[in-house]
C-alpha cells in the first residue's frame, strides 16, 4: 500500500482544526484548500472525464492522478469566505464556486470522505431534527426536545436530561472513539447517512445513553482521530486503485 498523491482539505481559512491537521502532517503531502484557491486559474474538470481533473493549491496545479484524496469541511462557500472578491460579486462567485466544488468531488470516484450531497460539500450536514428522526427510525434512543409554546412552559418543564452528563462518540472509517458501547448505534447512523466520518453526541452514557445530534466534522484536534483520518485516505484509497 502506498500513501504516494496529495490530500486536499477542502476547509475555511479559519478551520483552525483543519490548518493544525495539514501543518502536523506536511511530509505526507497533505494541503489546505480554501475559497481563495478556487479563485486561482487552472481549475478543471471535463464532464464524463474524471482524468481531466486538476486542482490549484497556492502555485501547485495537481492532476487528477496526484491526488490520493480529498477531505471536504465546508458545508458550502459562502460569501464571507471571498473577501477578495467585489463586493457586489461574491454572493453569485460563492454559488458559482459551491457549484463548481460540488462536481468536482462528485467526479472523483474514489478518495472522498465524506462525499458531498446536494445540500452540501461535506456530507450529511443535516439538522438536529433530521438526525434524530433518523436514529429514532433506526431504533436508536433519542433524546427528543418538546417545541414550547411559551417561555414559562419552558422554565416549568425543564429537561432534566439538561444536566446529563454529554459523550461523544466519534468513527473514523471502522476506528470508534469514546463510549465503545454506543460505536454500534454510531456505525448504524453512518452507514445510513453513506458517511465513513461521524461525530455524534449523546446526553448520558453507556445503555442509558439518549442520540441528541451528528456531524460529519470529526474533530481533527484530537491526535487519534487525525491519525486515523489520514489512514482512512492512506488505506482505503490506495487499496481502491
Amino acid at each position: 500500500m502506498t500513501s504516494a498523491g496529495a490530500l486536499l482539505v477542502l476547509a475555511d481559512p479559519f478551520d483552525v482544526q483543519a490548518a493544525t491537521f495539514v501543518e502536523a502532517n506536511a511530509e505526507a503531502d497533505v494541503l489546505r484548500v480554501t475559497p481563495r484557491d478556487l479563485s486561482r486559474e487552472g481549475w478543471k474538470i471535463r464532464s464524463g472525464d474524471p482524468n481531466s481533473l486538476i486542482a490549484v493549491c497556492g502555485s501547485r496545479r495537481i492532476r487528477r492522478d496526484e491526488i490520493r484524496g480529498v477531505l471536504p469541511r465546508l458545508s458550502h462557500v459562502d460569501e464571507s469566505q471571498v473577501p477578495h472578491i467585489a463586493v457586489e460579486d461574491r454572493a453569485y462567485v460563492a454559488s458559482e464556486m459551491t457549484a463548481f466544488m460540488l462536481a468536482f468531488l462528485s467526479a472523483l470516484e474514489r478518495g472522498v470522505h465524506n462525499r458531498p450531497t446536494s445540500q452540501s460539500l461535506c456530507g450529511p450536514l443535516w439538522s438536529p431534527e433530521h438526525w434524530r428522526r433518523l436514529a429514532d427510525a433506526l431504533g436508536i434512543a433519542v433524546r427528543f426536545q418538546p417545541r414550547l409554546a411559551s417561555l414559562d412552559l419552558a422554565i416549568d418543564k425543564a429537561n432534566p436530561l439538561d444536566d446529563a452528563p454529554r459523550t461523544v462518540v466519534t468513527l473514523v472509517g471502522d476506528a470508534v472513539f469514546g463510549d465503545a458501547r454506543l460505536g454500534p448505534a454510531v456505525a448504524a447512523l453512518a452507514r445510513a447517512a453513506r458517511a465513513e466520518m461521524l461525530r455524534a453526541e449523546f446526553a448520558g452514557e453507556g445503555d442509558d445513553a439518549l442520540f441528541v445530534h451528528a456531524s460529519p466534522l470529526v474533530n481533527l484536534a484530537d491526535r487519534d482521530i487525525a491519525m486515523a483520518t489520514l489512514d482512512l485516505f492512506r488505506f482505503r484509497t490506495s487499496g481502491a486503485a
